[in-house]
């Protein structure tokens, strides 16, 4: 999603915090917040109609989606405990929890919600940091914000909210003190972490005036208030800007400094981050995976939620599955019309293929006998050229009478006055081979003007060369 809000409702014992963020490619910025005193509870119905008026106004002024939505609930109306477990309890540790309720409350296991951290996991111990509230105080809460159709995602306390905006903007050294004090008169709350380990935490109900000693106190009591510690650092938030300098609490040790935020933007008002802190951080964990997750909504409600979502997932799959086989299904519709329509047109085409076919077989059939013309044509050897090979080699005293010419070969027949030489001139020449007699030579005498002569009758056979003679 490019832009992704989350909606925060800090519900105090004396105010109400409105903070809406939204994160987006820039980052994370206060997109728009409120602040609204309240009517002590005594005025029921007064109270109410301002937390409903307000909301109402602040969801509407901003197009506010009211099912994305984070509670935050008084941190004095929780009871918060740092508790170690055998590690062997890891398996069923909700379980366990609710049967040590009464031992960590004054309440029975059936007259609270409760959470959890697992804060460190040593190999024999789980370290947790629990939380529990009375289930009429969070019923109410929902039945209230019932009312106007909202169903929070989450609740967690002012806490939670804090370390998890610290953390997120800044990644303390390991040997690194950070203490964190939220003012949030006439409560004040100390939380002592080492590096990101979170340490200890500490509520109390003081008035202004024993700030300073307390912090001493708790300081001393957890061994960071001696020389030989390490420098320390302190975040102070809730209070107004003047009112945060507390220099001499550890003795000139410490160095005081503004929360982070530089990763929230926020143009109108920078202080406004520092006094409402932990209502900055309400919100952030629908934003950004936070480091830390702890949410009092009855469990039965997580189920639901979770309930809900695999129906929804059941659903996607669904319409997915019905939109692949209808896509399919169309696709084989398609390809089906499409072969028909291939088979049809073969059909009409098949004389004129056929007449194609046999045209085809006619054309390679004459080309057949064409090469094979070709071939006789190129081996044959021309008469021109047989009768100028034999004018050339028979001496002028041998003449021919017959000369017969059947494919490959030639019968020649004649006078010579010796026909054995005839052979072997013959025979001498590329253009024939196997050459022989076919009939016993003859002697004849011949009447010639010049006089009578006697020759040798001759009839001779030759085989024709099926290569040519250059010219």
């Amino acid at each position: 999603m490019l832009f992704k809000r989350a909606f925060g409702i800090d519900y105090r014992t004396n105010r109400l915090i409105l903070i809406l963020l939204e994160k987006s490619f820039g980052g994370v910025k206060v997109l728009s917040y409120s602040t609204h005193e309240l009517p002590p509870k005594e005025e029921k119905d007064e109270r109410e109609a301002r937390v409903i008026g307000a909301i109402n106004d602040f969801v509407a002024k901003n197009h506010i989606r009211r099912e994305r939505v984070f509670l935050s609930v008084p941190r004095e109306k929780v009871i918060a405990r740092f508790i170690r477990l055998p590690r062997a309890t890891r398996e069923n540790l909700r379980q366990v929890v609710e049967y040590e309720v009464p031992k960590y409350t004054p309440f029975k296991s059936s007259e609270v919600y409760f959470d959890y951290i697992l804060l460190r996991e040593d190999r024999d111990w789980l370290t947790l940091y629990s939380v529990f509230i009375k289930r009429s105080e969070i019923d109410s809460i929902l039945s209230l914000l019932k009312k106007i159709g909202i169903r929070p995602i989450a609740i967690q306390t002012p806490s939670i909210s804090a370390l998890n905006l610290f953390l997120w903007n800044k990644k303390p050294e390991r040997g690194e003190h950070s203490i964190l004090i939220d003012f949030n008169d006439p409560f004040f709350e100390v939380h002592l972490l080492q590096g990101e380990d979170w340490q200890e935490n500490y509520h109390l109900f003081l008035p202004e005036s024993h700030w300073f000693s307390e912090v001493k106190r708790i300081l001393h009591l957890s061994g960071l208030e001696s020389p030989s510690q390490p420098s320390l650092n302190f975040y102070v938030y809730g209070i107004d800007k003047e009112k945060r300098g507390m220099e001499g609490i550890s003795g000139g040790e410490g160095k005081f400094l503004s929360p982070p935020v530089h990763k929230i933007r926020n143009r109108k008002d920078p202080d406004f981050l520092w006094a409402n802190y932990s209502s900055i951080g309400l919100p952030l964990s629908g934003l950004i995976k936070t480091p830390l997750t702890l949410n009092l909504l009855p469990v039965e409600m997580w189920e639901k939620k979770r309930k809900i979502g695999r129906v929804l997932l059941l659903i996607l799959l669904g319409v997915a599955i019905l939109f692949g086989a209808n896509h399919g299904i169309k696709a084989y519709l398609d390809y089906r019309q499409e072969w028909f329509s291939t088979t049809e047109e073969l059909r009409k085409l098949k004389p004129e293929i056929e007449a194609i076919e046999k045209l085809q077989k006619r054309k390679e059939s004459l080309m057949k006998e064409i090469a094979e013309f070709e071939r006789i044509r190129f081996d044959e050897i021309s008469k021109l050229e047989i009768l100028k090979e034999l004018t050339q080699l028979l001496p002028e005293t041998a003449w021919i009478w017959n000369l017969k010419y059947k494919g490959k070969e030639i019968e020649i027949s004649g006078f010579a006055d010796s026909a054995s030489d005839l052979i072997s001139l013959l025979d001498k020449s590329p253009l024939f081979e196997k050459v022989e007699f076919l009939a016993p030579v003859t002697k004849e005498r011949q009447i010639r003007p010049e006089g009578p002569q006697e020759k040798e009758r001759f009839r001779i056979r030759a085989k024709i060369e099926t290569r040519r003679i250059g010219p």
